[in-house]
């Protein structure tokens, strides 16, 4: 009776080892897992930081897109309201019976814009170029026939102030929108890996409770 108590008592500690064991190596396991759910909502929570940061600076790159093409629409208005200016007096005098010089910086701005905006093959790049450059050529002979005026030259002279700062704005606004552009592929890569590491957290926060 007492060997068969002793082989109990033997069996019963070993099976105590054993449990202690495997308590042990459990707790091992979850303590890793723990480890590996907190490093990643960490990670998560900065990736997100980050993307909130690339959202910030979006935002801002798109508001001064939108302040740089208020202001350059003003200056082309403001050019726009000179040229008609321009060309009541040119009438009044006489002075040429050719197209008007607004009409013609309509048509270089608008062909401008369509060479900066559009995809054209190389061909129709080059037709439009040329096309271009006529026209600025013929702008600038119109320009120095009326400069001969000296109202009109003054005039004139008010207009490419006012047409140099539109370029600037519109320089602005490219630099902007390229920005903005990049600022939100970044945010976007940003939340795209935090949700990737959260899902990694989920998954890790699984492990752990297995293990428990």
């Amino acid at each position: 009776m007492l060997i068969e108590l002793d082989d109990q008592k033997g069996k019963l500690r070993q099976e105590s080892l054993a449990f202690k064991d495997r308590m042990s190596q459990l707790n091992s396991i979850a303590s890793k897992w723990a480890a590996k759910r907190d490093e990643m909502n960490r990670a998560t929570e900065g990736l997100i930081d980050k993307a909130k940061e690339f959202k910030k600076l979006r935002d801002e790159s798109n508001k001064n897109v939108a302040q740089s093409k208020k202001k350059r629409d003003e200056s082309n208005e403001k050019i726009s309201q000179l040229y008609a200016k321009i060309d009541d007096i040119r009438k009044t005098h006489n002075l040429t019976r050719e197209r008007s010089i607004r009409d013609l910086h309509g048509e270089i701005d608008h062909l401008e814009f369509r060479q900066q905006t559009e995809i054209l093959s190389l061909d129709k790049e080059k037709q439009l170029v040329n096309k271009i450059a006529a026209l600025q050529a013929e702008f600038k002979a119109r320009k120095e026939q009326l400069e001969k005026n000296e109202e009109l030259r003054k005039l004139l002279d008010e207009a490419q102030a006012l047409r140099d700062q539109a370029i600037s704005y519109h320089d602005h606004v490219i630099k902007f929108a390229k920005l903005a552009q990049e600022y939100h592929d970044q945010m976007i890569g940003a939340f795209k890996e935090a949700d990737q590491t959260r899902a990694e957290a989920d998954a890790a926060q699984k492990e752990f409770l297995k293990a428990q």
